[in-house]
């Protein structure tokens, strides 16, 4: 079924070289500054540059109205887009009647393109480092204001062409966040010429030039025109088939514990994905304080570039937890007769159809802390056959007597065998080991000066000991 439009007629009947009018009209600005104010290399690489770290957000707010399916094939992209069970949620969510659908299977894209940005900028950010210092070109009104205008630019176009043209309808979330990816991936190739180059006819050339690669993207956007294959990203005319719901009122109707998801959501994310996230926005920061400013940096550039990887981690512990919690805390299992639909009750879609006599293989997932401490179950099972199998997570839910018995599930007890203490004794111990050997290397002068950096990379390879043991408490 194809995604709901949004906007009217004369809005998506406007020519399409309009929309592209505040790219083109934003990216005069640079080349005055090239022709009139005597723009030297750097200056121009730096505020193409910023605009490119400012753009990342953009197309992350963009792919969240993306109305095609994210199904295309991920191999080979420029952005790790990790495999998240949210991007198989069916179904959208109105936050205003002024904007498009929000779709949750749109969220994990969001989330890969504004961190990979923090990743892009870094790299863009050493060699630039070399040649000119940031925050002396940020001193620049016209550079700040050249800045502005481009962001404002294609902020603009979004409007015009992408929102109140119904764009967002034929587009796909990972389209969308390759496109300024791969388009980076060109300019940056195509700065180093400008560096080495120097002259004005370069410099001028380099913003003809970005103005193709622009409108390569736009055109993208439209569906065709595209410059080639590979700079506009992947196609997104993917569609899902339909669910073979039965009509009627459910027979039985029970609801996940979101309280559970949401505490479940919280302990993957601190102990599965933070520690990475602990070294990536460490390394944000720390090449951010090295590569902005020449020399020694200031007290200010030192928390700045702090706080906005503190920000970062914030950014990337919150995205998972928001994740998980879209992609179960709003579902309700219901049972038409023999058959049990996984409805979510957030999009008002249904998600996934099987046959109750087609779930086996069903055990109590023993392994997660929050359904001991809140008391909630979780089901494990095999659904489906041959290309339909699939392995399905049921809950976490409140009365799993009563879940079991709804769903004919073939589970012999939901009672969670007991801990052995010593390997959780283990784990705790583990953990605080590692604590205080963190602390003595920062603090302390047992270690060489670079151990703190050692300490910091092997981070997650720390996590991995504790979890263990608290893997082996489980009988």
């Amino acid at each position: 079924m194809a995604p709901p439009r949004y906007g009217d007629a004369s809005s998506s009947s406007l020519p399409a070289g309009l929309g592209f009018l505040p790219v083109l009209s934003a990216n005069l600005l640079p080349l005055a500054g090239v022709l009139w104010f005597d723009w030297d290399p750097e200056t121009l690489l730096a505020v193409y540059v910023l605009e490119l770290l400012l753009l990342f957000p953009l197309s992350g707010v963009k792919a969240l109205f993306a109305g095609r399916p994210p199904t295309s094939s991920r191999d080979g992209g420029v952005l790790s887009l990790s495999e998240s069970d949210l991007v198989d949620k069916r179904g959208g969510v109105t936050l205003h009647d002024r904007l498009p659908p929000v779709y949750p299977r749109n969220v994990p894209f969001a989330t890969a393109v504004v961190s990979g940005g923090a990743w892009v900028g870094v790299f863009l950010l050493a060699p630039l480092s070399e040649v000119v210092s940031v925050l002396d070109v940020l001193a620049r009104p016209e550079a700040v204001v050249s800045v502005a205008a481009l962001v404002v630019g294609q902020i603009g176009e979004t409007a015009a062409t992408f929102l109140r043209g119904d764009r967002y309808a034929e587009r796909s979330p990972y389209a969308l966040v390759e496109i300024p990816a791969r388009q980076a991936m060109f300019l940056a190739c195509f700065l180093f010429v400008v560096v080495l180059g120097g002259a004005t006819v370069a410099l001028t050339g380099f913003v003809f030039v970005k103005l193709l690669f622009e409108w390569s993207g736009f055109r993208a956007e439209q569906g065709g025109g595209r410059l080639t294959d590979w700079l506009s990203g992947p196609d997104g005319d993917a569609a899902r088939d339909s669910l073979d719901v039965p009509d009627g009122r459910p027979a039985d109707a029970i609801d996940v514990d979101r309280r559970a998801v949401v505490a479940a959501a919280v302990w993957r994310a601190v102990t599965t994905t933070g520690p990475f996230y602990v070294t990536m926005a460490a390394m944000v920061w720390l090449g951010g304080t090295a590569f902005v400013v020449e020399g020694t940096p200031s007290l200010a550039v030192w928390v700045g570039f702090g706080l906005f990887g503190l920000a970062l981690l914030a950014f990337m512990l919150v995205g998972d937890v928001v994740e998980d919690t879209l992609a179960s805390g709003w579902l309700t299992y219901r049972r038409f007769g023999d058959r049990l639909v996984a409805h979510d009750r957030l999009t008002g879609e249904p998600q996934w159809v099987a046959a109750v006599g087609d779930l086996r293989d069903a055990e109590v997932v023993a392994t997660r802390p929050t359904d001991r401490y809140l008391g909630t179950r979780t089901v494990a099972a095999t659904v489906g056959w041959g290309d339909e199998e699939a392995e399905r997570t049921l809950g976490p839910v409140a009365d799993a007597e009563a879940f079991v018995e709804a769903f004919d599930l073939p589970v012999e007890s939901v009672a969670l065998s007991p801990l052995d203490r010593r390997f959780v004794g283990a784990a705790v111990a583990s953990v605080v080991l590692t604590a205080v050997g963190v602390v003595t290397v920062l603090v302390t002068p047992l270690g060489p000066s670079t151990s703190w950096l050692f300490a910091l990379f092997l981070f997650p390879v720390f996590a991995i000991v504790p979890k263990g043991f608290w893997s082996l408490a489980h009988p």
